[in-house]
């Protein structure tokens, strides 16, 4: 509760996880994602155990949810495309220095937890093996040498779970360079992305669309009786079912029945699409060398099947990259801002940061790389909200420095435009001004 309430993870609500082009928001977003992933790596971890054998408890220091939930916690503004943005363009601006600045979500979750003391109810040890588990990619720390305190931490949270399972009789030696509850998240996370990803394709394209794509892309012949041998799911009236049972219908032409369902029929494909996540989170086991592995063959099937749509017809399709192309603007213009034009303070919102920029501009030349981790911490912490709340105010600060004058009213326009509203009427201001070309958008 301490977790889910601070204002560092509320935060993630304003983050969303896809734009619609009707909506410019999704269903989901990285707060909801964040429950979710945190839900289910306990589930996981829980159904790993029980196939270990009874008296097994991999969740044997209770934080396999707080270590799900804070998996995002170190994302940025528009998610993984505002981290490539950020990444590039800050270690762009210090590439003068021996080792750049960079920006990786992953390691940003790090500085957060311990920035805002997320894991100080803990005992030392386990807030050890929770910040070791939340280590997806051991070698990033090459290039963050100030997080090289996590390698120890890594091994020393291996050797936990190794002696925990040993005193049960069960021997494995981890050679994935990552806990088990390190990958259970991971896995977690995935499967996550595996059902709600194709959910909020309906925030993109048609029913009869997502349908057609199903149809062409899913090669799994999982039955709805073979799923419920590990999950519950109920029957459910559709219009096309394989000789008249429900149990022998495939999952492939249920989903695609549901599409075409005359009511409820978004409501009920998200119900089963929820469904299956949990049958993906329960087809895991422990091989002897800590990898986790997919138990049943048919349900992996489904779940690669699920990957294939997403990184088809959502990642990188034209339609998807259309939709964010303005975003992506909006970041890198802000970005580029606070990187390169001696950006006002008065956009910084937070006292701390302010301190410490200008105690870094106090230095000079010196001080150029602190001040640049200062404004990628800053950056690192936005919302998609936040963004373009300042691509406004940046804007208008532009316009008045062409201007020679500062316009009234500016909190209003800032607060009550939209970006586009906002063009159309700073374009008036310069034509009242006798300056048409004075702005440009």
């Amino acid at each position: 509760m301490y977790i889910v309430g601070h204002k560092v993870f509320v935060r993630l609500k304003d983050i969303p996880m896809y734009l619609s082009k009707k909506t410019k928001d999704s269903i989901r977003n990285r707060y909801s994602h964040s429950v979710e992933v945190g839900l289910s790596t306990e589930y996981l971890l829980s159904s790993i155990s029980q196939r270990l054998g009874e008296g097994v408890d991999l969740n044997f220091f209770g934080v396999a949810k707080i270590v799900g939930l804070l998996h995002d916690i170190g994302h940025t503004a528009f998610s993984h495309d505002g981290e490539m943005i950020l990444d590039r363009m800050v270690k762009e601006a210090s590439k003068e220095f021996d080792t750049p600045v960079r920006f990786n979500a992953n390691l940003n979750n790090f500085r957060r937890i311990e920035k805002y003391g997320l894991f100080d109810f803990l005992p030392e040890d386990i807030k050890e093996y929770a910040l070791a588990s939340l280590l997806k990619r051991a070698d990033d720390i090459k290039e963050y040498p100030e997080y090289s305190y996590l390698h120890e931490y890594r091994a020393k949270a291996i050797g936990f779970e190794e002696s925990y399972l040993a005193s049960l009789g069960i021997v494995i030696q981890n050679k994935q360079n990552k806990t088990i509850l390190c990958q259970v998240m991971d896995i977690a996370d995935e499967n996550r992305y595996r059902v709600t990803d194709i959910i909020d394709v309906l925030n993109i394209y048609s029913k009869e669309k997502l349908a057609e794509i199903l149809h062409r892309t899913i090669q799994s012949t999982l039955r709805v009786k073979d799923l419920q041998k590990i999950v519950h799911l109920k029957k459910i009236d559709c219009d096309k079912i394989e000789d008249g049972h429900f149990e022998k219908m495939k999952i492939k032409d249920l989903l695609i029945s549901l599409l075409y369902r005359s009511s409820n029929a978004k409501t009920e494909f998200q119900n089963v699409m929820n469904t299956l996540s949990m049958a993906f989170n329960r087809n895991f086991s422990l091989q002897e060398d800590g990898k986790i592995v997919p138990v049943d063959e048919e349900i992996e099937a489904l779940r690669r099947d699920f990957h294939r749509i997403a990184a088809t017809y959502i990642w990188g399709s034209k339609k998807v990259v259309k939709i964010k192309t303005p975003y992506r603007h909006y970041f890198s213009t802000v970005v580029d801002y606070f990187l390169h034009d001696n950006c006002q303070m008065e956009l910084i919102d937070s006292y701390s940061y302010k301190k410490a920029l200008l105690a870094s501009k106090e230095l000079g030349i010196v001080g150029r790389k602190e001040e640049l981790e200062h404004l990628r911490n800053f950056l690192g912490g936005l919302t998609n909200l936040k963004i373009v709340e300042l691509y406004k105010k940046i804007m208008i600060l532009k316009f008045e420095a062409r201007l020679g004058r500062k316009l009234e009213k500016r909190e209003e326009l800032i607060e009550k435009e939209s970006i586009k509203s906002l063009e159309k009427k700073l374009q008036k201001y310069a034509e009242r001004f006798g300056s048409p070309l004075l702005f440009v958008g």
